[in-house]
């Protein structure tokens, strides 16, 4: 379907999200996009929009000093158009039989894939929280539909990448390509740390170990997260996989993080982070099995965002699972 509103190619490639940059710009009529903003602004259909302020109960946030409508308009936009920068980019990762953005721009057109349309981050650098190549800078994929729920997992990566010496394998958002004189990223602050388990107790695993936890909260986007410790000869598997609601498939897949722990030498000696997009059908079947269970190894489409097959200690699997299921505290909690 083609694209309706006409800000929605400059918020694709903007740095700051939709909810901090949307407003400035109505703010500012100077803006080069006030005039596109405001004509998006006029095609609102004003049912709906009423529709979406009764259910989101959006005039509660309002300023009483603001225009009304022009508010409502604001949080109704910032809705719409966040989700059809996560839909588009859904399509855009899952296609991995060409090579699609943003490795199709000339800047990368020497850049090598590997499997996945993933990249080494060894042929990249480091420049102001995001990954340089040539002149200008790239972002890891946005695991959920939030476009900064890898900020923390792409922190991590960066310091065991180039403070550590490790080569991760990346995929690079497919949106986000700006030359590294403009790039200037927000920052966040949050708590995240993964602690070791009981690790003793997992190596003498004889059988599968496995758990489910349910979010039940009305706001909250996750339906429910299983995982599993699989013991395989010398290798302990771990796969978890953190379900969106029914309703959010459209703009964001599962969470899905795999690792293989060496009984031998005590490390883990490969972790990856993907997601999995399901249809409406899919994700019916697959919610009516455990990840334990084989028959959900068919089902949607596995897209990988990061994978590291060097080996990496206990703490270091405990960072990257906690920030990739960032915003899950049920992994949170499970991991310290």
């Amino acid at each position: 379907m083609q694209n309706q509103y006409k800000t929605l190619d400059y918020f694709k490639s903007s740095l700051l999200d939709v909810s901090f940059a949307l407003p400035e710009i109505l703010d500012d009529p100077s803006h080069p996009e006030y005039a596109n903003l405001k004509a998006d602004v006029e095609i609102i259909d004003l049912i709906d929009l009423e529709l979406y302020v009764e259910e989101n109960k959006t005039d509660g946030f309002l300023d009483r000093q603001e225009d009304k409508h022009l508010g409502r308009c604001s949080f109704y936009l910032i809705n719409k158009i966040q989700a059809e920068i996560a839909k588009e980019r859904l399509e855009i990762i899952s296609d991995i039989d060409h090579r699609p953005a943003p490795y199709n721009s000339t800047n990368l057109s020497d850049l090598i894939l590997q499997e996945n349309n993933l990249v080494f981050t060894k042929e990249l650098s480091q420049y102001r929280g995001g990954f340089k190549y040539k002149n200008y800078v790239y972002n890891l994929t946005p695991v959920t539909d939030a476009s900064n729920s890898s900020y923390w997992l792409s922190e991590a990566i960066m310091r065991l990448s180039y403070g550590n010496g490790l080569n991760f394998k990346i995929r690079l958002d497919p949106f986000i390509e700006v030359n590294s004189s403009e790039y200037n990223p927000m920052s966040y602050k949050m708590d995240i740390y993964g602690r070791k388990l009981d690790w003793d107790r997992l190596k003498n695993l004889r059988e599968d170990e496995h758990g489910r936890w349910m979010d039940e909260k009305s706001y909250s986007q996750i339906g429910m997260t299983d995982y599993v410790w699989r013991p395989e000869e010398n290798e302990i598997h771990f796969t978890m996989e953190e379900l969106p609601k029914m309703q959010k498939l459209e703009v964001r897949g599962s969470r899905y993080f795999h690792a293989i722990f060496d009984k031998d030498s005590g490390l883990i000696k490969h972790c990856d982070g993907a997601v999995r997009i399901y249809t409406k059908e899919e994700y019916k079947n697959r919610i009516s099995f455990h990840v334990r269970n084989p028959e959900v190894r068919k089902v949607g489409k596995r897209v990988k965002l990061f994978q590291i097959d060097e080996n990496i200690d206990k703490i270091t699997f405990g960072l990257l699972a906690t920030t990739f299921m960032v915003w899950n505290h049920d992994v949170l909690e499970y991991f310290n």
